[in-house]
């Protein structure tokens, strides 16, 4: 089991830093004033987001337990951590899609402005919020493929 558990050591840094990002970063852009504590949003609304970081953050502790613990089951565990990473991804890009239905936006006028790119003189917006999915489930898939490549 110990072989196993070492084999994988890059998928593991990789699933944890999707992990520990998906702690912070979301704590660090939404509890403040343009979310948790923004005084144009409704007291409802500032519980819901402050108990969707919470539990995300709580299941991103799972995954980080799943990945460093050694078990006989080890790579179950893994499976298991990147799935749940993957659900947060997957849930992200369900709401951006559901969007229409509950007039929903990507930011707020007071909130965290987009990337500014710069590709060949012309210069692209990225959203925040797309931009960190696309980096963490590009960095949880190259660790699936670690993990199943051997």
């Amino acid at each position: 089991m110990e072989n196993i558990f070492e084999l994988n050591q890059v998928a593991r840094i990789l699933i944890s830093i999707v992990a520990v990002v998906l702690i912070l970063g979301p704590a660090k852009a939404d509890f403040n004033a343009t979310h948790a504590t923004n005084p144009l949003w409704t007291p409802h609304a500032r519980f819901h987001v402050v108990w969707q970081v919470l539990y995300n953050s709580c299941v991103s502790l799972v995954v980080l337990y799943l990945v460093w613990t050694p078990s006989s089951e080890y790579l179950t565990h893994i499976y298991l951590a990147l799935v749940l990473n993957y659900l947060w991804g997957g849930n992200f890009v369900l709401t951006l899609i559901a969007m229409p239905l509950f007039d929903g936006s990507l930011a707020d006028v007071n909130g965290i402005k987009p990337f500014r790119f710069t590709i060949f003189g012309t210069e692209y917006l990225v959203d925040t919020n797309v931009f960190g999915c696309v980096i963490l489930m590009s960095l949880n898939t190259i660790a699936l493929f670690l993990v199943v490549t051997p």
